[in-house]
């Protein structure tokens, strides 16, 4: 794979420098919460030295949900090379897995909440995508619950790679009840 150039590696930071606070601006305004890398772990990320692979720019989600309501997760995937990756997706799962090896994270997995995979996605070069997950949220008990999140290449006929990791939490509320109708009086 062909090095990139100073200008392109300046171009590449430049726009993600530039997309980036859209994107939070975007999240809170959604009363989402949000996280992204640094300017360093960008740089870092961009490199084709240092990453050759599609890597995790931003996340946002619903970090505090009532059971049984909607949660989204967004995340924002970036290919900083010359070449395409396909197919590659992005699951998420909740545990202690940011913690683990992937292996570990996946067989600890809390099997209340939901896991799943994004669609097949094709990552064409120098290209970013943004990846949605919305789920409900379980009937679990109150406290804050840690998301994971991984980036990775299929294969169709070999094993696949992982690319990425990503972490996000969501604070379990209690359901509110549905109020009752008031009886009419009958008179």
């Amino acid at each position: 794979m062909a090095a990139k150039s100073e200008e392109q590696i300046k171009m590449e930071l430049q726009h993600l420098s530039e997309e980036i606070p859209m994107l939070r601006e975007m999240a809170q305004g959604q009363g989402m919460s949000f996280s992204s890398l640094d300017p360093k772990e960008l740089e870092k990320k961009v490199r084709t030295a240092t990453t050759k692979t599609p890597f995790i720019y931003s996340q946002a989600w619903n970090s505090t949900v009532q059971i049984g309501n909607p949660a989204t997760y967004h995340v924002w995937v970036r290919n900083p090379d010359p070449v395409a990756y396909h197919p590659v997706y992005a699951t998420i799962y909740f545990g202690l897995g940011n913690i683990l090896t992937l292996g570990e994270g996946w067989i600890g997995r809390d099997k209340r909440w939901p896991e799943f995979s994004s669609d097949r996605t094709f990552m064409g070069p120098f290209s970013s995508h943004r990846l949605t997950f919305g789920f409900h949220v379980p009937e679990v008990p109150l406290g804050t619950y840690n998301g994971n999140t991984v980036v990775w290449r299929g294969m169709w006929h070999d094993t696949g790679t992982s690319l990425d990791r990503g972490g996000f939490d969501i604070k379990v509320l209690p359901a509110v009840p549905m109020s009752s109708p008031t009886p009419m009086s009958s008179e």
